[in-house]
């Protein structure tokens, strides 16, 4: 699709660019997570389900997968920690500790949701609910 640039477009590409930068440098963990929020709403934004029958299937699915890669065994927390880059949200157990340690989230634990929170913001806005009581229930169950 031919998209056009606003005037905000151009900021954000260079703070963006800044973070990503700093990032790379310093590897802080502040901002890692400021670039991985920045990656959930990008990717709930751009990621659609057709319907709610696809919804279901994929959540039945990623059921069966964390049952067996996330709680069945210890790969994917190995994953997580070994590669070094914001694809989690990290949440030091310590803040004063020379060496903290972290607990993580992954970013499928939140755009996964997020994608749900989405489709019923649609589903509302295409039934012509001005209040909104889907997307309002889904977004207060997400951020419980």
């Amino acid at each position: 699709a031919n998209k056009k640039l606003n005037a905000l477009d151009v900021p954000l590409l260079v703070i963006g660019l800044a973070l990503s930068f700093a990032y790379t440098r310093t590897k802080w963990w502040v901002l890692a997570n400021c670039l991985a929020v920045c990656f959930s709403v990008c990717a709930v934004e751009m990621l659609t389900l057709g319907s709610f029958q696809i919804g279901c299937m994929l959540l039945s699915f990623l059921f069966a997968y964390d049952i067996f890669w996330v709680f069945g065994t210890e790969v994917m927390v190995t994953v997580a920690k070994g590669i070094d880059a914001p694809i989690k949200l990290l949440f030091p157990k310590h803040l004063r500790a020379d060496k903290p340690e972290f607990s993580l989230l992954g970013l499928g634990d939140i755009v996964i949701p997020g994608i749900f929170v989405a489709m019923m913001l649609r589903f509302d806005a295409r039934r012509g609910l001005r209040a909104l009581p889907y997307f309002k229930s889904g977004m207060v169950a997400y951020v419980l």
